[in-house]
């Protein structure tokens, strides 16, 4: 027998990405998440502006849809990475998984309780037109006496009934409950029997985001596992994240205008709009998901039978979590989260009740302007972000975006503006283009990581990566619906008030939307000083990898043939 070739084996090849066409049909299969992953934000502000629902409730919700979601990761990773079919480990579970989410996604609107308590669309522009009306009349109370004619001053008589007002005494203001005292109130609704519609619909949404966080994971996890898979090289795996978030950019044009949609006047509520939001996801998502699933093959290597036992559950996620490299993109992953998810929600309620004073078509519709500008903004920018990776580094890539995403944050200070409400048309040209760079270049920096990782246990376990990085994402994580729902709550906004919220309170709820994030952005520069991944690095990585692997490979084949190996 001749001596076994250096090169690697079919079972194992060399670093060459997926053809184009294959990532192509991979990033078409993403179109389904980016639209079903509205449904918790659309939730989270319909149930408030429609229902009166306390924020903390809604924040409740998720923040336990969450820590669900964050338990099953890894145990579907552990599956998946060690799943065996003639259709590959990932696809059967990616296949299911699409689909069925998708019809939770309308039957859950079709089905959700209705009551005549719910808003109607008309009324928000009746409640628009009452406050204007009620500030004219502040207006005119307040503005003074015109001074006497000259007639009226030549007459004495007339003079002496013309007395100066005595300006009323200012009313003392109710002293603010207490901040324990707002949180007692938002949960009343599951604690006392004073909202018992607000109960009903509350536990209908729990059990519907338990089923939603499962058929996630079954869908999500093999996804961003096969993405890892099909390109392998430092620069493959740019361009499958870079593609990946094209068809994310895409389905964004769509799924920023599902509430101003649903708010339309054709519409009695906006829970009528959203049912045929959920007919339109199951029109999109069912086909893309069946197309990625039949045009792309997993990697030979990924779905070839493995004699060795795989390694225990908790031992492959301890492995995973102690990486060093791994817990710097958590951190990265986390803070930026943080920094922009828990202040979101004060500015997105300070838009609809102070730039547009209640009418939610219009706040929506503005919001629909600015996420398509954002949109159109990220999809010419990609090809810059792959540049600029190409051309400097990853690491220093990200840098740039978390700066200039810190600037966006900073402008809403002066850019949302009652007075001039179509200003905050120029925030995507701050913010977006930075947190699309952010959101780009991290997924391509972790999978770098799976690289290392394989280096130092002998294992390739991207499904285990991204589920780790998932679970302790999402667990601590969990705290933020709740964090956001307590900001809020700490800045003063009442939801019953609708848009008669006091002015100290809109003053809060401004920092809290631009200055605060913006400054805790800035702290995530920390995780990338001395970044040691660098593509010289990585290529280091790579040749090493190929080389075991080609030595695994002879060894293999001379145990088959039996002859020892020189």
């Amino acid at each position: 027998m001749s001596a076994p070739s250096d090169s690697p084996s079919p079972t194992q090849p060399a670093v060459a990405d997926a053809p184009r066409r294959s990532i192509i049909f991979y990033a078409i299969g993403n179109m389904e998440n980016a639209l079903a992953n509205q449904f918790f934000n659309i939730l989270s502000i319909v149930t408030v502006v429609a229902l009166g629902m306390s924020p903390l409730l809604i924040g409740l919700l998720i923040s336990i849809k969450t820590i669900f979601d964050a338990v099953t990761d890894p145990l579907m990773a552990y599956v998946t990475d060690n799943f065996r079919t003639r259709w590959g480990r990932r696809i059967p579970y990616i296949l299911f998984g699409g689909i069925s989410r998708v019809l939770l996604v309308l039957l859950c609107f079709i089905f959700l309780p209705r009551s005549d308590t719910i808003k109607t669309n008309a009324q928000y522009a009746e409640e628009k037109a009452a406050k204007i009306a009620a500030e004219q009349a502040g207006r005119q109370a307040l503005t003074p006496p015109s001074p006497a004619t000259p007639d009226s001053a030549a007459d004495p008589a007339q003079s002496a009934k013309v007395t100066p007002a005595t300006p009323a005494l200012p009313k003392p203001k109710p002293m603010e409950p207490s901040l324990l005292q707002k949180f007692k109130e938002g949960f009343a609704a599951l604690t006392t029997a004073a909202a018992p519609y607000q109960k009903h619909v509350f536990y209908y949404l729990f059990v519907i985001s338990l089923l939603y966080a499962l058929l996630s994971t079954i869908h999500s996890v093999p996804y961003y596992a096969l993405g890892i898979e099909i390109a392998p090289s430092y620069d493959g795996r740019t361009k499958v994240v870079t593609y990946r978030a094209y068809a994310d950019k895409l389905m964004a044009l769509v799924s920023h205008w599902v509430l101003p949609f649903c708010f339309l006047p054709m519409f009695l509520t906006v829970f009528d709009g959203l049912v045929w939001y959920g007919v339109m996801l199951c029109l999109v998502g069912m086909p893309t998901t069946i197309a990625m699933c039949k045009a792309v093959k997993e990697p030979v290597y990924s779905t070839v039978t493995v004699k060795k036992k795989a390694p225990p559950l908790f031992k492959s996620i301890w492995q995973t979590a102690s990486n060093i490299h791994f817990l710097k993109i958590l951190f990265l992953y986390i803070f930026i989260g943080f920094s922009n998810g828990i202040f979101a929600q004060v500015g997105t309620f300070l838009v609809l009740y102070w730039v547009f004073a209640g009418d939610m078509l219009s706040g929506t519709v503005v919001n629909g302007y600015a996420a398509t500008i954002a949109t159109v903004l990220g999809f010419a920018t990609l090809p810059l972000i792959q540049w600029a990776c190409r051309r400097f580094s990853k690491h220093a890539a990200l840098r740039a975006a978390i700066i200039w995403m810190a600037i966006g944050a900073a402008m809403k200070w002066f850019l949302y503006n009652p007075r001039y409400p179509y200003l905050q048309l120029l925030l995507p040209f701050f913010f977006s283009i930075g947190i699309g760079s952010v959101y780009t270049v991290l997924p391509s920096l972790m999978a770098d990581v799976t690289d290392v990782d394989e280096l130092n246990n002998g294992e390739r376990r991207e499904g285990m990566f991204g589920a780790v990085m998932s679970f302790l994402n999402k667990a601590i994580g969990s705290l933020q619906p709740v964090l956001a729902a307590a900001v809020l709550t700490a800045s003063g906004f009442d939801a019953s008030l609708g848009v008669h919220q006091p002015d100290e309170v809109i003053h809060r709820m401004r920092l809290m939307a631009s200055w605060i994030p913006a400054i805790l952005l800035l702290g995530a520069l920390l995780a990338l000083l001395r970044y040691p991944l660098t593509r010289a690095r990585m290529a280091e990585i790579q040749a090493t990898l190929l080389q075991r692997r080609a030595e695994k490979d002879a060894q293999a084949a001379g145990g088959e043939t039996g002859h020892p190996q020189s």
